[in-house]
């Protein structure tokens, strides 16, 4: 027997004894992370919103509240040993202090713009790729654009 011909005769009864193949998916993934162990990334808008609220309730105006304390009583000192090294010491920890809560501050102002603008940005990044796929939409009389990317051309043999 020929090669040509075993291979003929396998494809026939490969062909003959061919089934419909289906598919069933019996569950899916529960929620949360996908790899045990890890944190759940989803977000919610009500989480968010709570958290914008409470940075601008609580968060912020704390802060600076707390930021300000210790400065009455450390330009008390700094006045009372201006003469010394202990003076000008209290003067540059007052500086690193100040520093600090600004950056911290404005920490806390840049967080709370990303919560607020969150939602907004990912929606404008869905619409701006859901607008990628304008080109290749029929119009309406069911046509496609001639310079549709990748068309098969099809249409053209009346085939729908």
């Amino acid at each position: 027997m020929t090669f040509d011909k075993e291979w003929g005769e396998l494809r026939a009864s490969a062909a003959a004894e061919q089934r419909t193949v289906h598919t069933r998916l019996n569950q899916t993934d529960p929620p949360g992370p996908l790899i045990p162990g890890l944190p759940d990334f989803s977000t919610s808008s009500s989480k968010k919103k709570a958290a914008v609220k409470a940075l601008e309730d609580h968060v912020q105006p704390e802060t600076k509240t707390a930021g300000e304390c210790p400065d009455t009583a450390s330009e008390t000192a700094q006045k009372e040993f201006k003469d010394w090294a202990t003076g000008s010491g209290i003067t540059d920890a007052l500086k690193g202090w100040h520093a600090s809560v600004k950056a911290l501050q404005d920490r806390l102002a840049a967080e709370k713009v990303a919560l607020s603008t969150a939602r907004k940005s990912f929606l404008l990044q869905d619409q701006a790729n859901g607008g990628l796929f304008l080109p290749l939409l029929p119009d309406q009389d069911g046509k496609y654009p001639p310079n549709t990317p990748y068309s098969s051309g099809i249409s053209q043999y009346g085939v729908k």
